[in-house]
């Protein structure tokens, strides 16, 4: 980790320049190094943790690009195939990001509020800890986390995987008595410098409760290797203190563009210019429209999912076309995973389909069509989903169907999906897009109840964990995993379409044909390679990976 010293005086120059904003309230104004507070300074330092935090996993920026295409929901041109590489990790992504600014502020923010008293800015700074490093192991395996932040010590050794997990855990255990501790009330706390709950310990307890469920969840088929699991689950689901609706654990972009741009990321990258970046999996768009050209087990075919228009917008009406397409699937226009095609390059930048408002704030697909130029639609305000209410039901099902617990796998689906909507709809309002009406939202639900009440136990796990990855578009760290756990959902698969071996093109023209070739589908990166600008050159005590089809996590079983 040399190299996070080195880039800090670039990134802090870089980033420090911003005066944040959200949707309700100003972000801070940072214009102070976070790495050197003095006590006064936890404010600033609180707020700017947890937006370094943010940008370090978010989409738009390192990894949330990259990762996305490795769960089939968006396709990538730069990473196809399962592309990332070595040199991939070029020194300014999340990796060098999070340990650098997040995850050395929040060490800063308890060595200033423990001695003052101040517990509740420790107990928030140990929860954002635990759920920063928790992102790092599933995404990498073993890292350095013991002997990380320790000064003049700049060849860490990694931890095990399952130690880390013990370690976050312990680490949860000691936020929770820091947020509960009665002492709490009586000193310093956070109010409008906390962007997540502003300051309430009660809703970081709920935060805390939850990550460190969803920690238990993910170990579930390696209970052995974390201490006390049994205990710990128990008490925590007896406890039953979790998120409540409306307390997502996620961070806004907002609007505001003076007098900096606070914008949603993808946002800026998306409308702001001429080259698309996002392009959607046509495998994720057809699950979401119940087809089965290139998914032909599809568990939800012939459901039509009300969501599809705040997820995604149709440039094109009717029969409009521009050049060549590769996937057209009526005015749905996109590339596919791997593709070997002649017109996997072909420039379509006023009519490929684009992300859309709820994924970043962008335009609502009304049935109208209409290029994108510039900002002329949409605002840019929508957040960043680490934690939510709709994920909670999603988990609470998933450990139902596993045997954990005697919960009604098949109600708490339902209220996963309810709150799932809920959330596409609370976004939209953010750029005045019109709800989802609760009798479409209904109709999906009784529609993929009836599909779970016909299946099979692997087919019912199946069914929760493919309309979680749905619900979860944007937050590819967490589908990533789920994969890795449980095999679902069931990836693109050429072999799986209904022209075996390619890519289904639906609308078919003699330039665009019906038949798009797909390469050979390179085995799945079961973890991610470690920088190496930052860390298997300058640290002797980190070995890069040779075969990422290894299983270096220990709850990837």
């Amino acid at each position: 980790m040399n190299n996070i010293k080195n880039i800090a005086q670039f990134l802090s120059a870089l980033l420090l320049a911003f005066s944040f904003g959200s949707c309700t309230k100003d972000f801070l104004d940072v214009n102070k190094d976070p790495n050197s507070p003095t006590t006064p300074e936890l404010p600033r330092l609180l707020s700017g943790s947890e937006y370094y935090m943010a940008q370090s996993f978010s989409q738009g920026n390192f990894i949330g690009n990259s990762l996305s295409s490795y769960v089939h929901q968006l396709v990538s041109r730069e990473e196809q195939n399962y592309g990332m590489n070595t040199q991939a990790n070029n020194p300014y992504n999340s990796w060098n990001f999070a340990y650098t600014y997040a995850l050395a502020n929040f060490d800063a923010i308890v060595g200033y509020a423990e001695p003052d008293g101040n517990l509740v800015y420790a107990g928030i700074a140990k929860t954002l800890k635990a759920y920063a490093f928790s992102v790092m192991t599933d995404l990498w395996g073993d890292i350095p986390y013991s002997e990380f932040n320790v000064p003049g010590l700049n060849a860490p050794h990694p931890d095990k995987s399952a130690d880390i997990y013990n370690s976050l855990i312990a680490l949860l255990e000691a936020a929770r008595a820091d947020l509960s501790n009665a002492n709490a009330e009586n000193t310093r706390r956070p109010a409008g410098d906390d962007f997540f709950y502003a300051g309430s310990a009660e809703k970081w307890l709920r935060l805390n409760n939850t990550l460190k469920l969803k920690l238990l969840l993910q170990s579930r088929k390696a209970k052995s290797e974390i201490s006390g699991w049994h205990n710990k689950f128990d008490a925590l689901m007896a406890e039953n203190d979790f998120i409540a609706s409306g307390e997502d654990f996620q961070f806004w972009f907002n609007e505001k563009t003076s007098p900096t741009d606070h914008r949603h990321p993808a946002y800026l990258a998306e409308y702001g210019g001429g080259q698309t970046t996002y392009y959607i999996s046509p495998f994720f768009y057809e699950v979401m429209r119940g087809q089965t050209y290139n998914c032909t087990a599809n568990p939800f075919a012939g459901i039509n999912d009300p969501r599809t228009p705040y997820y995604f917008y149709n440039q094109l009406k009717g029969g409009e076309t521009e050049n060549n397409y590769e996937y057209r699937n009526g005015d749905f226009v996109s590339i596919f995973f791997a593709s070997n095609g002649s017109n996997s390059a072909s420039s379509n930048d006023k009519s490929l389909t684009k992300i859309g408002v709820y994924l970043c704030g962008g335009k609502y697909d009304d049935g109208k069509g209409g290029v994108i130029t510039g900002y002329n639609s949409g605002n840019g305000c929508a957040p960043h989903k680490m934690l939510t209410f709709y994920a909670l039901k999603f988990m609470l099902a998933e450990l139902a169907l596993a045997g954990e617990t005697s919960g009604d796998a098949r109600a708490l689906l339902k209220e996963a999906i309810d709150a799932a909507v809920a959330h596409v709809n609370s976004v939209a309002a953010k750029s005045g897009a019109p709800a989802i009406p609760a009798a479409d939202r209904d109709t999906l639900t009784a529609a993929v109840l009836a599909k779970y009440d016909a299946a099979t136990v692997d087919g019912k796990m199946q069914i929760v964990m493919t309309q979680k990855w749905i619900a979860n578009i944007f937050n590819p760290v967490d589908s990533y995993t789920d994969y890795r756990r449980t095999g679902y959902p069931a990836l693109f698969d050429p072999r799986g379409t209904s022209d075996e071996g390619y890519g289904v093109n639906p609308v078919a023209t003699p330039n665009s044909p019906a038949r798009a070739p797909i390469e050979t589908v390179a085995s799945f990166p079961r973890s991610l390679y470690y920088p190496v600008a930052s860390e298997t050159e300058l640290n002797p005590n980190m070995t890069q990976k040779t075969d990422l089809t290894e299983k270096f996590l220990f709850w990837d079983k």
